[in-house]
């Protein structure tokens, strides 16, 4: 865990706050390291540890990790992260375009998005995004949030058209749902 922490603090410049979301004797442990004010002021941004130390058949050449960051300074964005990493480790491949659907709003006091996107990082240096661990290498993936309403909207446009949409910003909680 170390060596991910430093590179993720070389990345900061600060340690991180830190939230334990596995029970203390969980092996392996699911933690989530969230920065406050990396991309502006009232911003936050997150990342979980414990997702790549699961196997999964598919993880060939890497593991994935999950990152978020929003323009709010709610701990519910980052929490939504490690819930996602957690409630479906060793099941789900966690691949580009899965969405996943939490049935409850994240941050209910800023919007009524309920699920999450998962996709490539746009908002970090891809060099970055890869992490060479001594026993794996690990891959970021961006996590975006949805409105329920937009599921359907991405399965039908695919995820890189819908997140190319103009004009929207995808770090907003605020932001209006978009429509077909």
């Amino acid at each position: 865990m170390r060596l991910y922490l430093d590179h993720l603090e070389e990345w900061a410049g600060e340690e991180p706050e830190y939230h334990l979301l596995s029970a203390e004797t969980a092996d392996p442990p699911l933690l989530t390291f969230t920065y406050r004010g990396r991309f502006g002021p009232n911003t936050i941004a997150g990342f979980t540890y414990g997702l790549s130390l699961v196997s999964h058949p598919e993880w060939r050449l890497a593991r994935p990790e999950l990152f978020i960051a929003m323009a709010s300074d709610k701990e519910e964005w980052v929490l939504a992260a490690g819930h996602v990493a957690g409630a479906w480790r060793g099941e789900k491949r966690y691949r580009t375009g899965d969405i996943f659907d939490l049935g409850t709003p994240i941050s209910p006091e800023e919007s009524e998005m309920s699920a999450l996107l998962l996709f490539l990082v746009t908002d970090l240096d891809p060099d970055f995004a890869r992490v060479e661990l001594p026993d794996a290498t690990v891959v970021l993936a961006q996590l975006y949030p949805l409105y329920e309403s937009e599921v359907a909207l991405v399965e039908q446009q695919g995820p890189a058209e819908f997140l190319s949409t103009e004009n929207v910003d995808f770090h907003d909680p605020r932001r209006p749902p978009l429509h077909s």
